[in-house]
């Protein structure tokens, strides 16, 4: 299964922070153990050795982490400049965000959106696109001026076409 690319990576687990504590603790008690035992006991030494293991494995997890939040940043900025930019070149144009998907067919999807201008949440039809989109992405849409008037009540459900999608970027915060 395909993880939701909108979503920041988590940087710290439990698991990783417990298995951090444990070998830090190991390597500090071994180290105190070679100082007071120098410069006998082995199985002190071989001890050590796989703590240093464990450590350097701990390590490359924290930094594949790092790699991960910091190329997920990345990928959001990218997308947000574009976003921006498409956003000035286009007159009418609004922002939402996808909660949720409720069904998925093949032609389109029922999902519920916010309006971020105005806080508004209400179910949708998304029509089948060139791109993906997954829970907690931003839209840069054009709004369809036949379903969305100034003074009228907002449709019970809004109808997005898909050449009304402008641009797509994760949601920050």
């Amino acid at each position: 299964m395909e993880s939701n690319p909108m979503i920041k990576p988590q940087l710290s687990g439990g698991l990783l922070v417990a298995t951090t504590v444990i070998v830090g603790v190991a390597l500090l008690y071994l180290a105190v153990a070679i100082a007071i035992a120098w410069p006998g006991f082995q199985s002190v030494w071989i001890a050590f050795g796989i703590a240093l293991l464990a450590a350097g494995w701990v390590a490359w997890r924290w930094a594949r982490r790092f790699q991960g939040r910091r190329q997920w940043q990345q990928f959001a900025n990218r997308q947000w400049e574009y976003l921006t930019r498409i956003k000035g070149e286009h007159e009418a144009t609004a922002e939402i965000t996808v909660i949720s998907f409720e069904e998925i067919q093949p032609t389109g999807s029922w999902a519920t959106i916010r309006w971020n201008k105005f806080g508004y949440v209400q179910p949708v039809w998304i029509e089948n696109g060139t791109f993906a989109i997954w829970p907690d992405s931003v839209l840069l849409i054009r709004p369809d001026p036949t379903q969305i008037q100034v003074g009228a009540p907002w449709p019970p459900t809004y109808y997005l076409r898909s050449h009304a999608c402008l641009a797509i970027a994760p949601r920050l915060g």
